[in-house]
């Protein structure tokens, strides 16, 4: 049974991606000039990241006695990667937890730990772009929105009187509990660095990609990849983050000098860039499951 229902969101979450690439006319190509040495290597360090974004999930799953293989982890990653872009962001937690659960575990466990994972992967990634917001652009509305955003995320997150209180108040005023866990900074330091990693080699790899565009760009530039990544994943009304993502790509280039119809082109190409990125990890995952079928464990 559990096999059918990941199939079925495999199948559903591929529909949701055509449909909405197609909706959003991302398939309109535009000519620009590229120079091919910064896309390649920016498209290394990309696929490298979704590679270690798999070996992050492992990390995760063994730290709490759930042991699997780096394939199955991949495997599980891999194949529910386009989960994201099915409305309702809970699909992402689901995916990959949905399948690690036909083999060992409880899916209410694995599902815990895939939002745990999320969890730090979102709020490293505005930790990582918030800084550096602040002494590039000094302190404006947009700088004191995201820094904001940061702290309070940081204080839900690893303040248990702050994380506690929350889920109080949205108790009350909603009459639902909220299930989101409380994390402890020394207990999780292993998966925060596993998940830097691969934020580092995505935002490195972003900042050639803008090469291939605008050459001689700012490495400052670098930093509104994670930002728009975060930023588009708690956008919960926008699948996959459509549009959010490319809206604060193309106002945080703006900012940094690169003209307006460069900037929208730019951000245009991130999303296919990021896309392929998908695409590697779940024809690797795909391949995966093939060659090794049941012995990924």
């Amino acid at each position: 049974m559990k096999r059918k229902l990941f199939n079925y969101l495999l199948y559903i979450s591929l529909i949701f991606l055509g449909v909405y690439l197609y909706r959003l006319d991302y398939f309109a190509f535009k000519e620009v000039a590229i120079l091919w040495f910064p896309l390649v290597i920016s498209t290394i360090l990309l696929w490298t990241g979704y590679l270690l974004s798999a070996v992050s999930w492992w990390k995760i799953l063994h730290k709490h006695s759930i042991i699997i293989s780096v394939r199955m982890a991949v495997v599980s990653h891999g194949l529910a990667i386009f989960a994201k872009y099915i409305p309702g962001k809970i699909w992402v937690i689901l995916g990959r937890a949905g399948y690690v659960s036909k083999y060992t575990s409880n899916l209410k466990t694995t599902s815990f730990l895939s939002l745990k994972e999320q969890l730090i992967y979102v709020w490293e990634g505005l930790l990582i772009s918030s800084i550096p917001m602040l002494v590039i652009y000094g302190l404006n509305y947009y700088t004191a929105a995201v820094l904001m955003l940061c702290l309070g995320l940081t204080l839900f997150l690893f303040t248990e009187k702050v994380h506690n209180l929350f889920l109080t108040l949205f108790l009350r005023i909603t009459k639902k509990p909220l299930d989101i866990p409380y994390l402890q900074f020394r207990e999780n330091y292993g998966i925060i660095a596993y998940v830097f990693m691969y934020w580092i080699a995505w935002l490195i790899g972003f900042y050639f990609f803008v090469e291939a565009f605008h050459p001689a760009s700012d490495f400052s530039i670098a930093f509104a990849f994670p930002l728009s990544v975060t930023i588009g994943l708690l956008a919960i009304l926008f699948p996959g983050g459509l549009g959010v993502r490319e809206a604060i790509l193309t106002g945080y280039m703006v900012l940094s000098g690169i003209p307006l119809t460069v900037a929208t082109v730019i951000s245009i190409y991130a999303r296919l860039w990021f896309m392929s990125g998908e695409v590697f990890i779940f024809l690797t995952a795909l391949i995966t499951s093939v060659l090794f079928k049941e012995k990924n464990r």
